[in-house]
């Protein structure tokens, strides 16, 4: 069965679902950011809207995430995952897909051969601050599917990391910085490299007593390519 048929699948079954104690958690939300930034790289020049829709049973989630630019771009993003928490600990399987769809889907969704699939898979585990342990922790390896050398047209097995800390909470929002690299040679550079440093600020902007929108702005710096960006963004949901 397809990847992504069989994630459907498991979403519509979840939703016929009906039990005690609230055995299915919806969310769905929507995230507007002033462009796509991931990982210290600019995946557009434009304003982007970015939906997320996700079941949370019990300890397992699942669910769609998307970025459509607002400009000309003709790149966009859907992305299917499913994950486990436990604890302080993340770990999740996300699907990539990047369709070319404004100017024509050449219905490649369904391609998932290696060597021609334009999905890659990505297996990220993500270790939250505690008390004791003040830090985010996030490490993930592409492992499957488009991530693959433009030569050898073999799997780099792109590897990221990244370390958080926040440094500053308080009512007036919250103050975090960020450094990520890879070790290696891979989709993020063509070496061992840091790719992705920042400072990011937090808060909630309150427009009753009832309703707030979270919002936040980041300064991220890339050493590797030398790119600055400063990112604007709020969500809805």
């Amino acid at each position: 069965m397809k990847l992504p048929l069989f994630f459907c699948i498991v979403l519509l079954s979840a939703l016929t679902v009906k039990g005690q104690d609230n055995f299915v958690e919806p969310n769905l939300k929507f995230d507007f950011v002033s462009r796509h930034l991931w990982r210290g790289m600019r995946n557009n020049t434009s304003p982007a809207i970015q939906p997320t829709i996700e079941l949370n049973i019990k300890k397992f989630y699942t669910g769609f995430w998307a970025s459509y630019s607002l400009g000309t771009e003709n790149v966009q993003e859907i992305d299917v995952f499913v994950g486990y928490r436990y604890k302080n600990i993340d770990i999740a399987i996300y699907d990539y897909y990047n369709p070319i769809d404004t100017i024509g889907w050449e219905s490649d969704f369904w391609v998932f051969r290696n060597s021609k699939t334009r999905h890659t898979l990505d297996a990220i585990v993500t270790v939250s601050r505690t008390e004791k342990f003040p830090f985010d922790l996030l490490l993930s390896t592409m492992f499957y599917g488009y991530d693959r050398d433009e030569i050898s047209n073999k799997n780099l097995y792109s590897t990221y990391f990244e370390l958080q800390y926040q440094i500053l909470n308080s009512n007036s929002g919250n103050l975090l910085v960020h450094l990520g690299g890879t070790p290696f040679k891979s989709y993020y550079a063509k070496r061992a490299a840091i790719v992705n440093t920042g400072i990011t600020m937090k808060k909630d902007i309150k427009l009753s007593s009832n309703f707030s929108i979270p919002t936040k702005a980041s300064l991220i710096f890339n050493p590797y390519s030398n790119q600055i960006f400063l990112l604007a963004a709020f969500t809805i949901g």
